[in-house]
C-alpha cells in the first residue's frame, strides 16, 4: 500500500513569514520616522494638477514648524474657480511692490545719496550755529557746509596768542559749547591748522608748517583729554600757508587765512542705507540730533 504525503506548507513557510513581517514593520518604522517637506510637495500636487485639469485641488493653508521641521500641516479643498481670481491678485501685488521700489540708476542713486548727506550736513550746519550763535557775530566764527561736510572755522585771532599754540580761554569755552554736538556726530573729524604767508623768526616753531600743526594738535588734545572724544575718529592736519582762503597780499587776507578748522566728515550714506534696508520699516536718515 502507497504511504500518504504530509499535508500544509513546507516548514521553510514560516521562515519566510517571519522574514516579509519583520520586513514590512521595518519599512513602517521607516516611514514613521521620516519628514516629508510639505511644501514641495504641494508644489509639485498642485503643477501635477494643473497639468491634468482636476477640478478640485488641495491648497496649504498652514505649516507649523518646530525646531526647524514641519511637523503638522492644515490643508483646505479649493475650488478651481478661483484661480483666476487668485492670479489676478498676485498680479496687482507684483505692480504695487514695483511702483513702491523703483529701480534706480547709478546716476539716480548717487544723486539721492548726495540729496541725504546735503540734509544732514544742513541739519549739523543750523545745530552747530546755534550752539554759537552770540560767538559767531562778534569774534568772527563761522559754520559753512562743504558738500556733505561741515567745516567750523576759528580765526587764529580769538584761538591762539599770537605765534603759540596755547589754547585761549575764549576758545576753549568754544569747545566746550561744541564738544557734547561733536560727541553726538556721526562720522570723522578733522582738525587743521592754517597759517599766513609771513615767515617765523625765531620762537618755539621752525616754520608755519610746525606752528600749523601744532594748533591743530593742541585742539585735539583739548578735545580728546577734557571732553573724551573717540581718538580713532580724530585727524590732525598742518597745511602752514598752503591752503590761504583770502589774498596774503593784504592785512585782511592774512589774518583771514590764520585759523583753525574743525571739520566733521559725512557717514558713509551708502551703509547708512543697507542699515536701514535690513529694519523693516526704518527710516533711511533720522537726522543728527533725535531725541529717539
Amino acid at each position: 500500500m502507497a504511504k500518504k504525503g504530509g499535508g500544509g506548507s513546507p516548514a521553510w513557510m514560516a521562515t519566510f513569514a517571519d522574514l516579509m513581517s519583520l520586513l514590512l514593520t521595518l519599512f513602517v518604522l521607516l516611514l514613521t520616522f521620516a519628514e516629508m517637506d510639505i511644501v514641495k510637495y504641494k508644489a509639485i500636487a498642485g503643477s501635477m494638477s494643473n497639468a491634468l485639469g482636476t477640478a478640485r485641488k488641495d491648497k496649504l493653508a498652514g505649516v507649523v514648524e518646530i525646531d526647524g521641521s514641519l511637523r503638522r500641516t492644515a490643508a483646505k479643498n479649493v475650488d478651481i474657480s478661483k484661480r483666476e481670481e487668485d492670479s489676478s491678485q498676485q498680479e496687482e501685488d507684483v505692480q504695487s511692490v514695483s511702483v513702491a521700489l523703483p529701480v534706480l540708476s547709478e546716476e539716480e542713486l548717487a544723486a539721492a545719496l548726495q540729496k541725504i548727506g546735503e540734509k544732514d550736513a544742513d541739519e549739523l550746519k543750523t545745530v552747530l550755529s546755534d550752539a554759537i550763535e552770540g560767538e559767531m557775530h562778534k569774534s568772527g566764527v563761522s559754520v559753512e557746509r562743504d558738500g556733505s561736510n561741515v567745516v567750523i572755522r576759528f580765526p587764529s585771532s580769538i584761538a591762539f596768542p599770537s605765534g603759540s599754540n596755547s589754547l585761549n580761554i575764549d576758545f576753549t569755552d568754544l569747545i566746550e559749547k561744541l564738544a557734547p554736538i561733536l560727541k553726538e556726530t556721526p562720522g570723522d573729524i578733522i582738525v587743521s591748522g592754517h597759517t599766513d604767508n609771513i615767515p617765523l623768526h625765531g620762537g618755539a616753531f621752525e616754520s608755519n608748517w610746525d606752528l600749523s600743526a601744532a594748533r591743530a594738535t593742541s585742539v585735539i588734545h583739548n578735545l580728546l583729554f577734557d571732553h573724551g572724544m573717540d581718538p580713532q575718529r580724530m585727524t590732525v592736519q598742518g597745511f602752514g600757508d598752503s591752503r590761504p582762503i583770502q589774498s596774503n597780499e593784504t592785512v585782511e587776507g592774512r589774518a583771514a587765512n590764520r585759523r583753525v578748522e574743525i571739520t566733521i566728515l559725512s557717514p558713509d550714506v551708502m551703509a547708512e542705507l543697507n542699515k536701514a534696508a535690513e529694519e523693516a520699516g526704518a527710516e533711511v536718515s533720522k537726522g543728527f540730533y533725535d531725541d529717539e
